[in-house]
């Protein structure tokens, strides 16, 4: 929780014991939040328009009763865009409380904290969103966490604070902890109550998925869910409200590659709750003390899944049109800004963006450690409690993948209209790779890494009869195909039976193999014989 002064630059990471010279990256955050933010104050102009957030109720209430209302209206008219004082086009009252969000994280380190990535899963969205706790308590735990901006929603109404208020609980009581001049075994017992939870950089990416950057509230989910909503409510609005007359179409790339950043981030954060364990520092004794490994309930799981399935398998959920692809452009001016974009080709990379995030997606659900995960919490949690099984999940994300051969393909298929879409069939075979790769040795050390290997087998068969019931044994069964699809299914075919009949060789002798087992693909072919040297004592 406290760090000691050290001189490395990567102090109290990976073991080490101090962090005064370690990374913080919260300036980069905010960074990102203020692009975003940009590009969300010129698309909501209209409906931001009224918005006044530093008024109470009550003025406002007293204002529509004067009359003033209707004069704010008239001068509305006048002049359509908000009256703030802006910085950069972004209004001064959303840039402060963000400003002095990172203020005190930084103070934060200056005082011997370290980064607390747990403390965002304090309250729900709800919550946060709530008379409760907006304008009268920080909505984390702890400035020490890297959280994202609570946005507006479409409507243009704040829902709760844009940001951290003030410190919060973890804050005080790490701070008590540190610096009482009492016993700090005394104040450290209080470490199972609501809002002292704690998890630092080591932590990330560990199996507890509460314990991560730039999510939100005690279920990301909700975030992720309102986040998406507002990426496909810009992307409809990039090209008539982003792209002002005079302005450059570039705008619509860098506002789509925005959005699209949105719905990664969310991938990346609800994926980690597949398999997920709570991890609790509460030692034996202190009041209300939990178990130090508790599994996250598979419905949690199973919505995270199916979010990444819904918004990263299909063609609809990146919301590209052919409208928004030939606008989708760059400059080439060689300034700071844009020095990137200039090297860019004018073209957006359709298939390699999509592909990219679509891999990333079945790297994060279907790795080894993932599943390892997965197939241990089947035996951590009990009998009667239901549970995401390996079996499910790897159900789950084959049914998806290969939705379109749940049934025989009616009608006729042509390049154009394709039976399975260019960006399905890049999932496919990305998906198809995956799969044979869990079969091979090498796949995983340990001994989940048996089951993993089992069931890739049994799913590979199953798929293989499911292929060859469209296509036929040799690809002659489906006449009304178009080629792209019918080339890439007989492709699946073939390269699905040939890792199944892979020859089996153990106990090979050391050398260019180190005697490790190995597979050989294909049939067995008859190559030149080896030459007779004779026995040692006849080559005397």
């Amino acid at each position: 929780m406290l760090f000691r002064s050290g001189t490395n630059p990567f102090d109290g990471l990976i073991g080490r014991t101090s962090q005064v010279n370690g990374l913080c990256l919260a300036s980069k955050g905010k960074a990102l939040d203020m692009a975003y933010a940009r590009m969300f104050f010129e698309l909501m102009e209209d409906e931001l328009a009224d918005m006044d957030p530093d008024a109470k109720p009550d003025d406002k209430k007293a204002a529509k009763a004067d009359g003033d209302d209707k004069e704010a209206k008239d001068e509305k008219k006048k002049d359509d865009k908000p009256k703030w004082d802006t910085l950069d086009g972004i209004p001064d009252w959303f840039v402060g409380p963000l400003l002095a969000d990172l203020v005190q994280h930084e103070v934060g380190h200056t005082l011997g904290l370290r980064h607390n990535f747990k403390a965002s899963a304090q309250y729900t969205l709800a919550q946060i969103n709530s008379d409760e706790v907006k304008g009268k308590k920080a909505f984390t735990a702890s400035v020490m966490d890297y959280t994202p901006v609570n946005f507006p929603g479409p409507d243009g109404k704040l829902k709760g604070d844009i940001a951290m208020i003030d410190v919060g609980d973890y804050d005080m009581w790490v701070i008590e902890y540190g610096y009482t001049s009492g016993d700090p075994k005394e104040v450290a017992k209080r470490a199972a109550e609501p809002g002292l939870d704690y998890g630092t950089d080591e932590d990330t990416g560990g199996a507890d998925p509460s314990i991560q950057r730039y999510d939100f509230s005690k279920n990301p989910l909700d975030y992720a869910k309102q986040q998406l909503d507002m990426a496909k409510y810009h992307r409809g609005r990039l090209i008539d409200k982003f792209v002002k007359d005079g302005e450059s179409w570039s705008k619509v790339r860098r506002g789509y590659e925005m959005t699209l950043g949105m719905q990664t981030r969310g991938t990346v954060i609800l994926s980690q709750w597949v398999g997920g364990v709570y991890v609790n520092r509460d030692f034996k004794g202190d009041p209300n003390g939990r178990p130090p490994l508790q599994a996250v309930p598979a419905a949690m799981q199973r919505d995270a899944l199916r979010w990444c399935i819904d918004n990263t398998f299909y063609d609809d959920s990146y919301g590209l049109t052919p409208e928004l692809l030939e606008r989708m452009t760059t400059d080439k001016w060689m300034d700071w800004g844009g020095f990137s974009e200039a090297r860019s080709e004018s073209t957006w990379p359709i298939h390699d963006r999509i592909a990219g995030i679509q891999a990333m997606t079945l790297t994060r659900l279907m790795n080894p450690t993932t599943l390892r995960r997965v197939y241990d919490n089947e035996f951590r949690v009990g009998t009667e409690q239901d549970v995401l099984t390996l079996p499910e999940l790897l159900d789950t994300i084959n049914n998806a993948v290969w939705s379109e051969l749940d049934k025989s393909p009616g009608g006729s298929y042509t390049a154009r209209k394709p039976y399975i879409s260019s960006l399905r069939r890049n999932l496919q075979r990305e998906y198809l790779e995956r799969m044979i790769d869990l079969t091979l040795p090498g796949a995983g050390s340990g001994e989940a890494y048996k089951a993993i290997s089992n069931l890739a087998v049994y799913r590979l068969r199953q798929l293989h009869d499911r292929i060859t019931a469209i296509i036929g044994e040799k690809g002659d069964k489906a006449g009304n195909l178009d080629p792209y699809s019918l080339a890439h299914l007989n492709e699946a075919k073939i390269r699905i039976g040939k890792a199944l009949d892979a020859g089996y060789v153990y106990n090979q002798p050391a050398g260019g193999m180190g005697g490790m087992p190995f597979f050989i693909f294909g049939q067995p072919t008859e190559g030149p014989k080896p030459v007779d040297m004779g026995t040692p004592e006849e080559g005397r």
